[in-house]
């Protein structure tokens, strides 16, 4: 009797113990629970870095500041500042974002430990370079396989990518985040029980692109092992901005920007911008030429930069890390683009030259006719683009945007290096692919689609082809983490064997209801690309502190120091359902133009969200405020240590508008009543020469 209870309280003990973890690091001790479905542990939230403050704010992450008590790593909700638009509330805009939002997130199998290491996988999130956090997809399905997994957020927008130059801002500050979370990963993975020898690095959509671009860069030696790119390359024609500082001045006139033409001004511009100015306008979910605006720039050659020259000169060269890859496409990853098919259709047949990739460049208008001619008869047969040209508009947009450049960094790959390159096309439609409005017409898997199986965004599904689908590939994506090759175990789902991509084979993997292997992926429309992209490409170059611009001093004022507070925020050039994750959902305008979508420059303000409050300007243009809560998914908008004073500033920012605002009134009002005076003085004369005429009339009459 005694035994047996002394038996259950040990077991009870044992038991309390598994439900939560303590790991020590340099910075102190870090706590995490045990999933409440799963054998794994989670830790959200652990602070790898610290924002840079003051003049330095653009600049790359401070070390991590210690911490005195436990941390209890349970902060699911951090992003870093961002700005989206909600479906729910239409023209609505949330402005979201910490100030120390540089934070990780570890998954870790209760079956590891500092004595039995499993590998890792590290995911760079999405979002158009200006939205997204480590927290918008849930990891736990890869956790299962007994991998530990790992995500991070990183500065975003502005904040990570507005690139000068100069000492101030010289650029991608949000790789240099990256680079900070992969040397933690580096150097603490191993107490948590993961390999810091065995280190994958994956990305979905752009995040593809910075995975990419980290595995080119020499600041990455030593860490990276692996490559898993989803949708995404560095070669892909947003992958580089060719011209940041035109970028940084575009975006600063919107907002408001005042002052003189120089870096300078410019720069003193973005150190005192605030920060839901810069979130709002780094918004460029759509634009016509393939890119996002905002991007990864190539820096100046110093000691942190990350890209000091383009990605496909390194590729060409061959000077890179040797790793495995596994990379891929959807079949139509054009799909996401068809939000904006009821405007851009009309426009493609005014202006073509619009729509083509950034990264081509036309020493003639003659050689770029000749582009756009052979583009239309490929893809729209010499035809105008018509409702009836769905299907060709998106695959326009798959192969510019996507798929040329995703084969041709596969091909760079498997020429440089004796390390396999797995592909695959992606090609399944099922519960969790992005739903749009065209469903009835057009089938097929859209961009990062494959990654709804393989990640969890929220969504759910209990169909059974769904499931196979998302178990062949979690264990296709682990088989590789673990073994270097995703097939190394053949099951009743998975039943071929994935032969390594090479230059002459050609093999890929087709994933579908059941997979297949083929050869020969998009072999016609990269050769029609390939032949543009070796006479035009626009190799992109290091950036130069010095602004191209037209510029007219009676404009602005010369040499007037550029305001602490910005002119209201106007709207960008960005969709009007747009969320968080812009790639998560598609609406569409088929019969007529978006009339709500707004541009840089558009004097329609929408309504501003922020911290723990919503504040509106109402009719008559006073701020109308009101505490939201959001429980423990609590969305906060500036710093906690700012928010005190957010009433004051937007006192201040209305304050200001209306000093704008005013003397054009005034001078309105005085224009307007000189004009009913002088009307109204034309008339009493109008009238008085009648009188005049008619007296003059009568003694005409009388004489006679």
């Amino acid at each position: 009797m005694w035994t047996f209870i002394f038996v259950c309280l040990i077991l009870s003990v044992i038991a309390e113990e598994n439900e939560f973890k303590v790991v020590k690091l340099d910075a102190g001790y870090v706590r995490g629970d045990k999933y409440w479905n799963g054998d794994y542990y989670e830790f959200y939230g652990i602070p790898y870095a610290s924002m840079p403050t003051g003049r330095n704010k653009f600049k790359g992450p401070d070390p991590v500041k210690p911490w005195d008590d436990e941390f209890y790593a349970n902060k699911n909700s951090i992003l870093c500042h961002q700005c989206y638009l909600t479906e729910e509330t239409g023209d609505d805009v949330m402005l979201a974002g910490d100030d120390e939002c540089l934070t990780m997130n570890v998954l870790v199998p209760l079956s590891v430990n500092e004595n039995n290491l499993a590998p890792v996988i590290v995911y760079i999130h999405s979002g158009a370079f200006s939205g997204g956090s480590g927290n918008m997809a849930k990891f736990g399905y890869l956790a299962r396989h007994d991998i530990v997994v790992v995500s991070f957020n990183y500065r975003v927008g502005a904040f990570g990518f507005v690139c000068l130059g100069n000492e101030e801002i010289p650029g991608n500050a949000a790789l240099k985040d990256q680079v900070a979370a992969l040397r933690w990963i580096k150097e603490n993975i191993s107490k948590f029980g993961g390999d810091p020898n065995k280190i994958t690095l994956a990305g979905f959509s752009v995040g593809a692109t910075m995975a990419e671009l980290l595995a080119l860069s020499k600041e990455t030696d030593g860490i990276i092992h692996q490559l898993i790119l989803e949708s995404g390359s560095a070669l892909s024609p947003f992958a580089i901005n060719r011209d940041p500082v035109s970028t940084a001045w575009n975006i600063a006139q919107a907002i408001g920007y005042n002052g003189t033409a120089t870096i300078e001004d410019l720069t003193e511009f973005y150190l005192n911008a605030e920060n839901k100015d810069l979130a709002f306008h780094s918004l460029n979910y759509f634009q016509r030429n393939s890119t996002f605006g905002f991007a990864p720039c190539i820096e100046k050659v110093k000691e942190g930069a990350v890209i000091t020259e383009s990605p496909l000169d390194i590729l060409k060269r061959g000077d890179f890390k040797r790793i495995p890859v596994l990379t891929g496409f959807s079949n139509m990853e054009g799909i996401s683009r068809t939000i904006k098919f009821g405007v851009w259709r009309e426009e493609m047949n005014e202006n073509f030259a619009d729509f083509l990739p950034a990264d081509l460049k036309f020493e003639s208008e003659n050689d770029k006719e000749d582009v756009i001619r052979a583009i239309k008869q490929k893809y729209f047969d010499n035809k105008n683009v018509t409702s009836a040209s769905l299907a060709r508009y998106i695959d326009y947009f798959s192969d510019a945007m996507f798929k040329y450049a995703i084969m041709k960094s596969a091909k760079l790959h498997a020429a440089a290096s004796d390390k396999p390159v797995y592909l695959y096309e992606f090609s399944y439609v099922g519960n969790l692919n992005m739903q749009h409005n065209y469903m009835d017409r057009i089938k097929g898997a859209s961009h990062r689609d494959q990654t709804a199986y393989i990640l969890d965004f929220f969504g759910f599904t209990n169909n059974y082809r769904d499931l196979d689908t998302r178990e062949r590939l979690t264990t296709m994506w682990t088989d590789y983490v673990q073994y270097g090759n995703p097939t190394e175990y053949e099951s009743s789902i998975i039943s071929v064997k994935w032969r390594p991509y090479t230059n002459k084979l050609q093999s890929y993997l087709e994933i579908n209801k059941r997979l297949q292997l083929k050869q020969g992926l998009f072999n016609e429309e990269y050769n029609f690309w390939n032949l543009f992209y070796e006479k035009y490409y626009w190799n992109p170059a290091t950036v130069k502190s010095e602004l191209n611009v037209t510029y007219n001093p009676e404009d602005s004022t010369t040499g007037k120091k550029v305001p602490l507070k910005n002119k209201p925020v106007k709207a960008p050039d960005t969709a009007k359902n747009a969320q968080k994750d812009p790639e998560a959902v598609v609406r569409n305008d088929d019969t007529k133009k978006d009339e709500n979508t707004s541009k840089p420059g558009d004097t329609k303000s929408p309504h501003f969200k922020s911290t723990t409050t919503i504040k509106k300007l109402d009719e008559s243009g006073k701020i109308v405020t009101k505490v939201i809560n959001h429980g423990s998914g609590e969305t906060v908008i500036e710093s906690k240590l700012n928010t005190a004073k957010s009433n004051e500033k937007d006192e201040q920012i209305q304050a200001n508008k209306e000093e704008q605002v005013k003397p054009q009134s005034v001078v309105k009002n005085m224009e307007t009543d000189k004009a009913k005076t002088k009307k109204s003085e034309d008339k009493e004369q109008e009238v008085k020469k009648i009188k005049e005429n008619q007296q003059e009339s009568v003694k005409i009459n009388v004489k006679k």
